[in-house]
This record gives structure tokens, sequence and C-alpha cells, in this order.
């Protein structure tokens, strides 16, 4: 635990980078200087940047920041810092598309599934070329594969999850699974690495560990040890990028990265909503929401009998000014949801009670509930470095107690309030959870999710809801995907097993001088990059 300038930055760190699927109960750093302020300084910022239409030019030198590298291969690599700046030079398979959170083709021309689910058969484009002139091929993703395999502690395990083998066949790669596996396009979003160059030569004591070759829109030009990283354009699949070079410069922890884009030495930085009013910056920002699978939600003690009572589960879930939650406490940073499935994602199914704020709603549901005044005392257990969540936990005392329910809030340090969830030791909960770019529902929502390594906190156990989560991670084709997720979605609203609140957004921030179509999303800030232009300032004559 650090302090930095009056404020506590708390890090719990087993975190999702890239395409892994490793879910984390959340923990926001302190931030004490929130303003309402600020959401109408966001919107005009938004709303200015939409307006201006600029006509791109090319030139100019993207300045931005990282991590000191052991190595700059990014299946070796375990820094996610370092993770986000070799995006800029490697290329995956698959790419998450902005909009609606579905994994699409990039380095892939077509690919099919096996009639029983159980194989892949990815076929590569022809077009593609590493920055040292050869083609990308199926054996590079294979080798990719193997260099995944043979390192436990790269970024991009879980492209191996469920996967018994892979192959290559002239330009297509095949992949089995040890059974059908829904969610297998999204681990195929890994970095592809180039056999040619890497064979035998993947040691971080090599000296082409710090010297890559990548297929994307930016080639490493140089590197000064624990002082810079220099990236120039290149042309590549995606076209030729109007910025000519990125400068990233290395910095020892977040803190640095802050102070440097207050102080104007970096372009961009990518926060938390949190560090939002950590941020003392004086020239004009230019402000990008991203679409995270961070899930804020209450959740109820299924082990004490009087919230097994689904009117009770209602009547809360109407109690919940989610709007106000987002807009006052949140700055608008968020998509209010009831389910586990982000709203913007295609998998989500908006034809459901959504459980929006009701008093009256409320008040009906708790009169079906006859529950008698002394069933009526309840306690929310909130994690008290997290300043928004506690504010959250005490407006939704207020609420309840609107309505007639007397509740508690009960403030605790994260080691203890974890311990207590472990524990059974709460009525009511507020927490959130990263799903990252895979939910893990499986162990949020499923029985089996109550035990060791489970973040089923909420002890939730229905045979029902085992089912559709069983069949929505075996579908096949992506239609009966679709309709497994809607069937679980239904049955997640009839039943409440827990009261989403919303997802909450990071910030992708540029300075005054970074114009572009930005469409940064959660598996990349630079997403887009080659539509981003730096603005030349034009000299008097």
């Amino acid at each position: 635990m650090k302090i930095y300038k009056g404020f506590l930055i708390i890090f719990i760190f087993f975190i999702l980078v890239g395409c892994q699927n490793k879910n984390k109960l959340v923990e926001q750093p302190i931030n004490e200087n929130n303003s309402i302020d600020k959401t109408e300084e966001i919107n005009m910022e938004q709303t200015a940047e939409n307006i201006k239409t600029k006509t791109p030019v090319e030139g100019g030198e993207l300045i931005l920041s990282m991590r000191m590298p052991k190595t700059l291969n990014p299946l070796i690599n375990e820094d996610v810092t370092v993770d986000s700046i070799l995006k800029l030079i490697f290329e995956p398979l698959f790419i998450i598309d902005s909009e609606t959170l579905k994994p699409i083709p990039n380095l892939v021309s077509s690919y099919s599934i096996s009639e029983d689910g159980m194989s892949v058969y990815i076929n590569m484009r022809d077009d593609i070329y590493w920055h040292d002139g050869t083609q990308v091929t199926a054996k590079d993703v294979v080798f990719s594969l193997d260099t995944i395999k043979a390192t436990p502690t790269s970024l991009y395990t879980n492209a191996l999850n469920k996967v018994s083998s892979y192959s290559s066949k002239g330009n297509q790669v095949i992949i089995n699974y040890t059974e059908p596996y829904s969610f297998f396009i999204y681990n195929l979003c890994f970095p592809i690495i180039p056999s040619s160059y890497y064979k035998n030569n993947l040691d971080i004591e090599n000296s082409k560990s710090l010297k890559p070759v990548g297929s994307g829109s930016f080639k490493y030009s140089s590197y000064r040890l624990a002082n810079e990283l220099i990236l120039e354009k290149t042309t590549s699949f995606k076209g030729t990028p109007y910025i000519n070079s990125i400068k990233v410069i290395i910095t020892p922890d977040n803190e640095t990265d802050l102070y440097a884009f207050e102080k104007n030495v970096i372009n961009s930085i990518t926060i938390d909503f949190s560090n939002w009013g950590n941020l003392n910056y004086k020239r004009e920002k230019i402000s990008t929401g991203i679409t995270s699978n961070n899930f804020e939600y209450l959740g109820f003690n299924f082990e004490k009998d009087i919230f097994k009572n689904i009117e009770l589960r209602k009547a809360i879930a109407y109690a919940i000014p989610k709007d106000e939650i987002i807009k006052n406490i949140y700055l608008n940073n968020g998509q209010k949801t009831i389910t586990p499935i982000n709203p913007k994602s295609f998998l989500a199914y908006s034809e459901i009670e959504s459980y929006d704020y009701s008093i009256q709603k409320s008040i009906e549901a708790l009169g079906k509930a006859n529950l008698t005044k002394e069933m009526t005392n309840f306690n929310i257990l909130v994690n008290e470095e997290n300043n928004e969540r506690v504010e959250t936990a005490e407006l939704i005392q207020k609420r309840l107690s609107q309505i007639g329910l007397n509740t508690t809030v009960v403030k605790k340090t994260f080691e203890e309030y974890k311990k207590d969830l472990e524990s059974g030791n709460f009525d009511m909960f507020l927490a959130g959870i990263d799903f990252g770019i895979i939910p893990n529902l499986q162990s949020f929502l499923m029985s089996s999710g109550t035990g060791q390594d489970g973040i089923n906190y909420q002890n939730f156990k229905d045979e029902r809801m085992d089912f559709l989560l069983g069949n929505m991670y075996k579908s096949i084709s992506e239609e009966a995907f679709i309709k497994s997720a809607i069937d679980m979605q239904q049955y997640f609203a009839e039943q409440l097993p827990v009261v989403g609140i919303f997802f909450k957004d990071q910030i992708l921030l540029t300075d005054y001088t970074v114009k572009g179509d930005k469409k940064p999303n959660i598996y990349n800030q630079f997403n887009n990059i080659e539509k981003w232009y730096i603005e030349q300032e034009v000299e008097d004559d």
C-alpha cells in the first residue's frame, strides 16, 4: 500500500489482459476529489470532439508510457503496460469489435466449426506480412501457441483453454478442443509472432527479445534501456498511419503516468474512473469511454432463508436508483444493467425486466413478500477503501428505508471484507468483478462456484441456472450461442441471484493535439490507431 499526493492507491492485481479469462473481485482506488461539475466537463469535451471535423494530417509524434520491459516478445512478457504498447506492433488472430464486443477476424480470412463443436478450422489471410517482409502463415500461429504453452506465466495462457491439440495444414490452422466451447473465439485474440524470427530465440536474454518484429501498423525502430522505445509507422494491411512515430517513455508506476500526463510529458493515458478526480490537468482534454466488463452489483446471502424470498429480492432491486448512481457518483461512466451480460454485447437481451428504479413497484413487491417488521433489518457489506461504492451503499440504504427496510452499511477494509464474503458473514454486499474478455459466469452463478476459488459469494444454488449456463458455454453455432445467452438472461431476471447495477467504463484521455477517429476497446486501447493524427501547430508568418 502506497500513499501519493494525499490519496490512497490499492491494487488487487490478479488482472486480466488481452484475451485471458481470469475473473477478479475488484477493489478500486480511493478518490477524494469527485465533483459533479466534471460530468459536464467530460460531456463538453466529447461533444466538442464530435463537432470538430478536420482533415487528418500526416506527421507528428505520439508520446506514451510503459514500465521497463524484460522482453518485447508479447507472448513472454508479463507486464500489462508493456502488453498495451506491444499491441501497436503485433496483431492478433481476432480482435474485439468496439461496438458489439464481438470477436471478429483480423489475420483470418474465414473459419468454421466442426459439427460436433470440437474442432475449429481457421484459414489465414495471404496478404499479411511481417515487418521483415516475410509472409504471416499458419505455421506462425502454431509456433505462437507453442510459445504460450511453454510459458506458464504468459498473459495469454487462456488461448489454450480446453485445447487438446493444434496443427497446421497449408495455410489453415486446426485447433481441437476437449469439449464444445462457445467462447473459444474470445481466446483467439492472442498476438501472433513470426516463427522464422523467434525460433530458438525465445530466451529473454537473447538480443532479439528487445528487438521485436511484428505485423502491426508500427514497427520497432530503437530501444534505449530504461529510457525509451521508439516505433515508426509502416504500411500494413490496415493502411498507413497518419502519425509518423511513437515514443514510449519508461516510467516506474501508475502515479508517474498520471503526473506525466498532467505535465504534458505524454499525450495519452487510460484510467479508471476513480483516478479521474486525481488528475489536475489544465489543458484541453479529450475523453473517450471504453466499455469494460467490470460488473458492479448487489449480492444477497442465500444461506439466510429471508433472501430466498423472491419478492423481497425484487423489492430491493426496484429500490436501487441505478441512473442516479451512474450519473451522480460515477459521472456517467457506466452502462446500466440487471444481468452480468454487458448491455453493449451482441449477447445482451433487452426484452427482460430491467428493474428500473420505482418506489411504487418496490412497495408492491415488498407487500407480496409478506414480512413482519422484525424481519426487515439487514446490513450491506462494503469495502471502505472504495469511496464510490460506500457512497452507493449509503444511497441504497436511504432508498430501502423509504420502503420500510432498515439497513446498516458495514464498512470494512478490503481484506476483512473479502474474509466476510468467503465466510458468509453478511446479509447483502456490494461488489465489483472484472470479468475481462470472457465472463466466467459458471464460477459466478453456478452451484459449483460456491467453493474454493469460486466467486459465487452469494451462495446461489439453482439447478436450472446450472443447466442454462452449461448450455451457454457448450453451444456450437452462433445462433445457439445467442439463444442460450437469452435463455440465461431471462431466467436471471426472474430469479435475481444478484442485482446488477452497471458495467463501469474506463476512460481514454488524450491531450488536445491528438485527434482522429478513436475506437478503444476492452482488448486494445489503441484500436484504430491508424486513424489518429497529431494536430500540427501552424506558425504565423
